[in-house]
């Protein structure tokens, strides 16, 4: 006889001769004989425990009597995450999380791996390692300006948001240098309501105009009219001769609205950039000094280009 059911039973036959009721209770031991043989039914109760990961474990084995009933259990260790916490920073809000783990932070000085790919000790861009901490590119340890080949009317100009499409459009056109395409770039030009300098951000790297010419060093160097090369190389790396005229009658200017310290003159913007009435200030880009910004109003109806300086 076989008993088939989900969980595992065991039946101990005994012999033809007659089945002991002593072994009911788990401790006797029954003893019959038939036709000269012996057979000897033993109930017991028997325990046995194995544990390993994942697997079954056997709980408590009882046989009553002639049938031994086996029951089984899972168990399950549990799993504890030990991933460290990671620092993080925005640079346009200038909020540095802190790792936990370590308690280091992007600008400390040492640089916290693999979180981390570098860290100068500070928070700046342009210097190799980038205000995320990260190993700045080659490429991107430098910025470009360029003066642009187009000239515009100071209504033609569309304000300040107009400006840097222009500039944007001509540093990704089909003439432009190869080394401008992917850049974004803003004109160097106030309003009422946006100073230039404010306009192009805080940077220590170095701008070169298409060439590689070195123009400033750090974005300062622009409020303090510390200039080492003219900004007279438009997108398509073509250099625009000095015709060596009077700032106030000539042709080498470019409109800026803007005074010696990166800040705007109020008084000429042509009208925020959007009218042709009244006056604009431009700058003479074949000066290095502070004229290279701050040289003359002149009419808003009349032509001339302007400065892009690249911001990321």
């Amino acid at each position: 006889m076989s008993f088939v059911r989900s969980r595992a039973w065991v039946v101990v036959l005994a012999s033809p001769g007659c089945f002991s009721p002593a072994g009911i209770d788990g401790s006797a031991t029954g003893t019959e004989t038939s036709s000269g043989t012996t057979e000897a039914t033993t109930a017991s109760t028997e325990t046995t425990a194995i544990t390993t990961r994942g697997e079954p474990t056997t709980g408590m084995v009882t046989s009553m009597g002639s049938m031994t009933e086996t029951t089984t259990s899972t168990t399950t260790e549990p799993v504890t995450s030990t991933d460290p916490l990671t620092t993080t920073t925005d640079p346009s809000t200038s909020t540095t999380t802190i790792d936990e783990t370590t308690g280091s932070f992007c600008g400390d000085g040492t640089p916290d791996m693999p979180v981390e790919e570098c860290d100068d000790g500070n928070n700046d861009d342009g210097d190799g390692c980038s205000a995320d901490c990260e190993v700045e590119r080659p490429d991107k340890q430098k910025r470009f300006v360029f003066l642009t080949s187009e000239l515009h009317s100071g209504l033609s100009v569309g304000g300040l948001a107009g400006a840097d499409a222009i500039c944007n459009t001509l540093a990704n056109s089909p003439t432009a240098h190869p080394a401008l395409k992917g850049r974004m770039f803003t004109a160097w030009m106030s309003d009422a309501g946006a100073n230039a300098i404010d306009r192009i951000g805080e940077w220590q790297g170095e701008y070169t105009q298409v060439g590689g010419v070195t123009v400033a060093t750090g974005s300062m160097a622009f409020k303090s009219a510390d200039l080492t090369t003219a900004i007279n190389v438009t997108e398509k790396g073509e250099s625009i001769p000095a015709t060596m005229q009077p700032c106030e009658t000539g042709s080498d200017v470019a409109w800026t609205g803007t005074l010696a310290g990166g800040q705007v003159d109020p008084s000429y913007t042509c009208n925020d950039w959007q009218s042709d009435v009244g006056q604009g200030r431009v700058g003479m880009f074949n000066a290095t000094n502070s004229s290279w910004t701050d040289c003359a109003p002149r009419d808003c109806t009349e032509m001339f280009r302007l400065y892009c300086i690249e911001i990321e």
